[in-house]
């Protein structure tokens, strides 16, 4: 189709982003072309906006996200009424009533890491799931405590001729701490997208 200005090229863009074949004798084709892409995520009924696809999570600098997406806090929600979305996640986070239902990831309190799938940096991993809290294996020195010398191979602290038990040398640098092991870190609300608002 030949446009003859700017605005009409600006609009028939519009209307073929939405998948919609133009007629010029349809004027409200535009308003169709609006609608459709609301309704499909930002790009017409076949695509969607980057960053916006069904089962994509965000973190959001509000406690409570925008339409269209759910709080990942491991909520069950209903196959049916939210079946796009359990077609593209399942029961990977939960089963819920393993009927009628199934379950939204739960980020709350969580760091994300990104899945491994073979590099071997973080090892035996299966997709989606948890890992505990852990400390590197590592070791400490030490230097003149309790008159210690050297360290011997069967796990004591020598002092000239006699042992010295070793947790007695690391009652010695026990340090105060919390509850956790965490860097330092910002509190924002993981969602997830589970469905695309009506235009209406």
């Amino acid at each position: 189709m030949q446009c003859f200005s700017p605005v009409e090229s600006e609009v028939l863009n519009v209307v073929l982003a939405a998948d919609i074949q133009p007629d010029r004798l349809d004027d409200t084709q535009l308003l169709q072309a609006i609608n459709a892409l609301i309704s499909g995520g930002g790009s017409g009924g076949s695509g969607v906006v980057a960053g916006s696809e069904i089962g994509s999570v965000s973190a959001f600098a509000m406690p409570t996200p925008p339409t269209g997406w759910l709080v990942c806090d491991g909520s069950a929600i209903s196959r049916t009424e939210y079946a796009d979305l359990f077609a593209a996640i399942g029961t990977l986070w939960g089963h819920g009533d393993e009927v009628t239902t199934f379950n939204l990831p739960d980020l709350r309190g969580e760091f994300v890491r990104g899945f491994d799938d073979g590099r071997g940096v973080d090892d035996g991993r299966a997709f989606a799931s948890a890992q505990s809290d852990e400390f590197k294996s590592h070791y400490h020195g030490f230097v003149n405590q309790l008159g210690a010398q050297d360290a011997g191979n069967d796990g004591y602290i020598t002092t000239g001729d006699d042992p010295v038990d070793q947790s007695l040398a690391n009652s010695v640098t026990d340090n105060a701490g919390g509850d956790e092991t965490r860097p330092r870190n910002i509190a924002m609300t993981y969602a997830i997208k589970a469905f695309y608002p009506s235009a209406s």
